[in-house]
């Protein structure tokens, strides 16, 4: 029997997982081409998480985009009926600009959609799976989450220039306690609300001690109704004891103007960046004429392809020297004995460089003999 383990890479292996995860669930796999007419984009550029996209013009004439986003494409191809909730799950490959480099990028993502009637169960549902995600690549992980009915429901009460809330966003995506005092005292806010966002930003953690601690910073309904549903979540998580890696922290606010409600990011250990992004994301719906409510995440698989990388420990378990003049019968007969044991074997004139392997082997006399060296290659 093939042991597939073996032989599919980390992210490989995390399509087909989560896959199966979503599929148990009842979201259908939805797939996207790799074109979308560029307007889709142009219409919808302030929920994008990228600046640059990479477009050329068809033969119709139409100006095309290799899709940089899947969401996107999965609400514009979504309907909506009063009472029902589509659920979808996707993996396919975006087109983004590398920030770090300047080039362009191909991106595996996998992930899930949850669009329509959206009601509490749904939430849950998407935050439970987010955790089973990251669960399933590894079991160092943290889920971070926040909603945005509490950190724009306290901005929003601090009535600054459109422009200087967005800095003030930014800052406590940041946890820039510095940033946001000097903007509202530039802007004349008062020193009580300035003591609320600065509580803001320095309010994170395990999730019973956040929400002991969050009615001190909590002003009117709008940020009361998001508190109470995060006791739902909490509650829920809790219930089916996944709250032990699940913090609340009210800098996760992704894009700001992508979601409106409940959002999280997700890390696994080994990895500086968060592999796993979501939230809710009704705004979107609404700009595309339909009032309904959406929530979702996407899985960065590349990042989990690097983590399989850095934990790898040998690229091969057999080096075998393949000497001038060998036997090319007892060659073949010694690598098909490691191979059928379960083994992986390179023949090689010389060790490559950079190749990792467990033994560096030779014939001597026809027979297999160890070579006493270290890991690695020669040249």
């Amino acid at each position: 029997m093939t042991d597939y383990d073996r032989i599919l890479n980390s992210d490989e292996r995390a399509v087909y997982d989560l896959r199966d995860l979503y599929g148990r669930y009842g979201y259908v796999r939805f797939k996207t081409g790799k074109f979308e007419e560029y307007e889709l984009y142009a219409r919808n550029r302030d929920f994008l998480s990228t600046d640059g996209i990479l477009t050329f013009t068809d033969a119709k004439g139409r100006l095309i985009a290799l899709k940089p986003d899947v969401t996107l494409s999965i609400a514009k191809n979504s309907s909506w009926s009063p009472g029902v909730v589509q659920k979808f799950c996707y993996d396919d490959y975006v087109y983004r600009l590398s920030r770090s480099s300047g080039s362009f990028r191909e991106i595996l993502q996998t992930g899930i959609e949850c669009i329509g009637d959206i009601g509490s169960y749904d939430v849950c549902e998407v935050i439970l799976l987010a955790v089973r995600s990251l669960e399933m690549i590894s079991g160092e992980y943290i889920l971070n989450i926040s909603h945005m009915g509490i950190v724009r429901g306290l901005t929003g009460l601090l009535q600054l220039p459109e422009e200087e809330e967005q800095q003030v966003l930014r800052c406590i995506g940041d946890k820039n306690v510095h940033g946001v005092t000097e903007i509202c005292r530039r802007n004349e806010v008062s020193e009580d609300m300035i003591s609320r966002v600065r509580a803001l930003i320095q309010t994170s953690g395990p999730i019973e001690k956040v929400l002991r601690r969050i009615d001190r910073i909590i002003v009117g309904n709008t940020m009361q109704r998001a508190v109470d549903e995060l006791r739902v979540i909490g509650d829920v998580l809790a219930s089916a004891g996944l709250d032990g890696r699940v913090r609340f922290d009210f800098s996760v606010v992704n894009d700001m103007g992508y979601y409106n409600g409940v959002t999280f990011q997700g890390f696994i250990s080994g990895l500086a960046t968060n592999v796993l992004s979501g939230g809710r994301y009704d705004n979107l719906m609404i700009k595309m004429g339909k009032k309904c409510g959406a929530i979702g995440f996407a899985v960065n698989l590349d990042l989990v392809s690097e983590l399989g990388r850095q934990e790898r420990e040998l690229d091969v378990d057999i080096v075998m020297l393949d000497r001038p003049g060998e036997d090319l019968a007892k060659l073949n007969e010694a690598v098909r004995y490691f191979t059928e044991n379960g083994m992986s074997v390179s023949v090689q004139k010389a060790v490559p460089k950079n190749l990792t392997y467990g033994k560096l082997v030779e014939l001597f006399d026809g027979e297999v003999r160890v070579i006493d060296e270290p890991k690695g290659g020669e040249a």
